[in-house]
């Protein structure tokens, strides 16, 4: 079974956003959802102070090959956090950029994940690019998480008559260039 639990975002910008973070159920949500909450609070200093995160208190367990609903979670406890640096932030556009690794090979590919992390502030960024430093907190702090040992994993969805896997992150990278979320799955 997948679990999902999904982060809103607010900030300056169009809109507010959301990520969606998936687990393999078998740790305890609670266990999930502090770690989750580590990993954003470890990349806080480098986003803005207008930049806020709130881990959602319940959310949908997926069957993994199906992808229908089984069941859902719930936790009481609030996770809320907000960025600590006081300059301005980059384009609502631009953001950060981490990619999760499984190392697993799902229809000649290898499995991946990404994550958008957006209120990246101005003066983390050199020529264009997310300078080396806070290239480093991110690394950190996307390490930090998988060491936690919750299970964070990315989800392939059942596709075209096959079935849906999951599999839990073995390591992280993150994108050296700022990046753009074009689309969403509808």
């Amino acid at each position: 079974m997948v679990r999902e639990i999904l982060v809103d975002w607010t900030g300056p910008g169009a809109g507010d956003k959301v990520s969606v973070f998936h687990f393999i159920e078998a740790t305890p949500v609670a266990d999930q959802r502090s770690a989750l909450a580590a990993f954003l609070n470890a990349c806080d200093a480098e986003l803005t102070t207008t930049t806020t995160w709130t881990i959602r208190q319940e959310g949908r367990e997926l069957d993994t090959a199906t992808g229908a609903l089984v069941g859902a979670w719930t936790d009481s406890t609030p996770h809320t956090g907000s960025g600590g640096n006081g300059t301005a932030v980059v384009a609502d556009a631009t953001q950060v950029l981490i990619r999760w690794n499984t190392g697993n090979i799902v229809g000649g590919r290898f499995l991946k994940g990404r994550t958008f992390l957006p209120g990246l502030a101005t003066i983390e960024v050199n020529g264009g690019n997310l300078n080396p430093a806070a290239r480093t907190t991110f690394l950190n702090a996307a390490a930090a998480f998988i060491a936690a040992a919750v299970q964070v994993a990315v989800w392939h969805r059942p596709q075209s008559g096959s079935g849906g896997a999951v599999w839990a992150v073995e390591t992280a990278d993150v994108w050296s260039e700022l990046a753009v979320l074009r689309r969403r799955r509808g």
